[in-house]
């Protein structure tokens, strides 16, 4: 029996654990990553920088020398839609149909856009990281 427990313990702090991977996560980080993504098809630079993590308007900003809004139109990340999203705990990767993906993380203002314009180098990701247009 005290082995059926510890399963049962452990089974039940890995739900809790992945509490944030279901369902809701999944549809918060598609969401956002479609606001940014209408944002930038429709040219509004103040739309798509409050779907931005703090770290990464201030990247932004700091690389561009011009406030957040009038420098993510210019990053040439182009709209597209959002196939797969996947979620780990407080962190997200939103894959495009075009390949490029977003990366988010989930802060005190929920699901913010962390990197976007990340396209594959070539070879696994843990070897060949994500070059992006942005990356906070």
């Amino acid at each position: 029996m005290p082995a059926r427990l510890a399963h049962v313990a452990a089974l039940g702090l890995a739900l809790a654990l992945c509490a944030g991977c279901g369902g809701g996560a999944r549809t918060d980080v598609r969401s956002v990553s479609e606001r940014f993504l209408l944002a930038l098809g429709e040219h509004d630079g103040a739309a798509a920088c409050a779907t931005l993590s703090e770290q990464a308007r201030t990247q932004l900003e700091d690389d561009e020398g011009k406030p957040c809004a009038d420098a993510v139109t210019g990053l040439g990340v182009q709209a597209s839609s959002v196939g797969r999203v996947q979620v780990y705990m407080i962190n997200a990767k939103a894959d495009l149909a075009d390949g490029d993906s977003l990366f988010l993380s989930d802060g005190q203002d929920g699901w913010r856009l962390d990197a976007v314009g990340c396209k594959p180098q070539g070879g696994k990701p843990a070897d060949e990281p994500y070059d992006c247009a942005l990356e906070a």
